[in-house]
């Protein structure tokens, strides 16, 4: 199981959480579980996918959008951040969304921000740094000194387990990824199935398609059931690229 490493980020406690006997293997990047999982050097990958306070992370849902893979299961964690210091903080070390979810503490600090690929990485660089702080799991900063609980609002994310099978089948929710053309209403149209089949519609996101300028998809979660296949149906005629992406239950860790 190929996870957004290093050891000891928050994508390493959920995937160890969720299947302890797995042998994980951690990728410096979201994209690279991405490719490990579609190349089959790893089975199954794992990594965020949204965040209760910052929504959706971009690049999973980039690499959902052009990638064969699916998602397959969800999990979902309760996220507290620490923050460890090292002298006075000149440099605070983090992931964006984890950056993100303390803004009120970090601009007390008034300290530069640099963004690391994980919170683990992040412990790294606060090894060989001085003045400086960085933002992790209490894990990831087991035996330094940390403030913890420095999260804005009770925050919680879910990391999306992915494979190259058809998302597990069945579950409770399903992922889509649509475009829609250009035209008035054509969003609208869109969603409209959704609505008259009385399907709950958790999640819509838009995001560029980097495709050309001022284009973009939409990812929709669904809470739906046997429907599914007569509700794409339904949109194939009604959008310009539609991609089921996942079909899956939230397991809470």
């Amino acid at each position: 199981m190929a996870y957004l490493g290093p050891e000891k980020s928050f994508t390493w406690e959920a995937a160890s959480s969720y299947m302890p006997e797995a042998s994980l293997v951690a990728a410096r990047t979201i994209g690279e579980v991405f490719a490990m999982v579609e190349n089959g050097s790893a089975d199954l990958g794992v990594v965020p996918f949204m965040n209760s306070l910052e929504g959706p992370v971009g690049e999973t849902v980039d690499s959902l959008a052009t990638r064969a893979v699916r998602i397959s299961a969800v999990l979902e964690m309760r996220i507290v951040l620490c923050l460890a210091r090292k002298g006075t903080p000149r440099v605070v070390y983090s992931h964006p969304h984890a950056i993100a979810q303390a803004r009120r503490l970090l601009s007390s600090l008034g300290a530069q921000v640099v963004y690391t690929n994980s919170t683990a990485e992040a412990v790294k660089a606060l090894e060989t740094c001085d003045d400086c702080g960085a933002l992790a799991s209490p894990r990831a900063l087991e035996g330094f000194e940390a403030q913890c609980g420095v999260e804005d609002a009770e925050s919680y994310t879910r990391f999306a387990v992915i494979s190259t099978g058809e998302g597990g089948g069945g579950g409770r929710h399903a992922a889509l990824i649509f475009a829609v053309p250009n035209t008035p209403g054509s969003l609208y149209r869109a969603l409209e199935p959704i609505a008259a089949a009385g399907v709950n519609m958790s999640l819509i996101y838009s995001r560029p398609t980097r495709l050309s300028p001022w284009d973009y998809f939409f990812l929709v979660e669904l809470e739906v059931g046997d429907g599914l296949d007569g509700l794409v149906a339904a949109l194939r005629g009604r959008t310009t690229l539609l991609k089921v992406v996942g079909r899956y239950d939230v397991v809470r860790l």
